[in-house]
């Protein structure tokens, strides 16, 4: 998602009347063309098919773990793909954790083009193979910025054991400014799912995120303990859009390792975390 505000800018330039050759889908799902491949990984993994509702056969990558971590299904941000979140969760993959990593419709060769109800097609799929590799082990979705509107959306849909959203804004619309809100075809209404969700999440945004403002996960995080929802938000001091992958595994450790029915403890993040559990009137600042 580190283009979407070129993006933004794009539609802003189609609305003052500029001449644009491609449709503003295009704009909001720049998608990488390569094929999948997993040369030059550190990790073990292998490219995997899965098939849509409606009949789409999409590629996305798998990286195996160890019997007591969980299954990720991570659905990763607008201009990335399968092969990115696999090298950002390398650290945790080392871990032991396993990664399924979903690609959309129309991305690294997919066939088919994405939409916001395409991707909850294609994220059905994938995590219906999460939860058969995953057999008894606990499954988590893990949504990073565009994604994250498809991870909640998924949440809701078929509740995970654990949701983790990265850098999410509140509806994408939110992202653009003025009459070119209008020009945005998908809504991504994460605000809303923000009260009506029930699995426990666990929010991550970096106070240096450059792309989606830290001000959409401070309105998430006070709808979230508005709502009475279990979980809290992790702020990353000096964190941008995508945060390190070390830092990320400290994160999901840390979730791991709560004690049920707890927020996770400030002790096992890095001093530049801040835990901050829903429903704590602490605001999400770096002061």
């Amino acid at each position: 998602m580190s283009r979407l505000f070129v993006l933004l800018l794009a539609i802003g330039l189609i609305h003052a009347g500029a001449v644009r050759a491609d449709p503003v889908t295009d704009r909001i799902y720049p998608a990488p063309r390569a094929p999948l491949t997993t040369d030059g990984l550190t990790v073990p993994a292998e490219v995997i098919s899965v098939r849509t509702r409606d009949g789409l056969d999409l590629r996305g990558m798998v990286a195996p773990g160890l019997p007591d971590r969980p299954v990720l299904l991570v659905l990763h941000g607008n201009a990335s793909s399968a092969r990115d979140a696999i090298d950002w969760f390398t650290p945790a993959i080392d871990a032991g954790y396993s990664v399924v990593a979903a690609d959309y419709r129309g991305y690294s060769g997919n066939p088919g083009q994405p939409s916001e109800q395409g991707l909850a097609a294609d994220a059905d799929a994938f995590l219906s193979h999460a939860r058969a590799l995953a057999g008894d082990r606990q499954v988590w979705i893990v949504g990073h910025s565009l994604g994250g509107g498809a991870a909640m959306a998924l949440a809701e849909r078929d509740a995970p054991d654990v949701l983790v959203t990265i850098g999410t804004f509140t509806r994408l619309r939110d992202m653009v400014s003025g009459l070119s809100r209008a020009m945005v075809p998908d809504a991504y209404r994460n605000l809303d799912r923000a009260r009506t969700g029930t699995a426990p999440w666990f929010l991550i945004h970096g106070f240096a995120d450059d792309v989606v403002p830290l001000s959409h996960g401070q309105t998430l995080h006070a709808l979230a303990g508005q709502a009475g929802r279990s979980g809290a938000s992790f702020a990353i001091v000096g964190g941008g859009h995508r945060p390190d992958g070390v830092v990320m595994l400290r994160i999901l450790e840390a979730i791991r390792t709560r004690e049920r029915g707890r927020p996770p403890s400030p002790r096992a993040v890095p001093d530049s975390v801040k835990v901050i559990p829903f429903g704590q009137s602490t605001p999400l600042s770096a002061g």
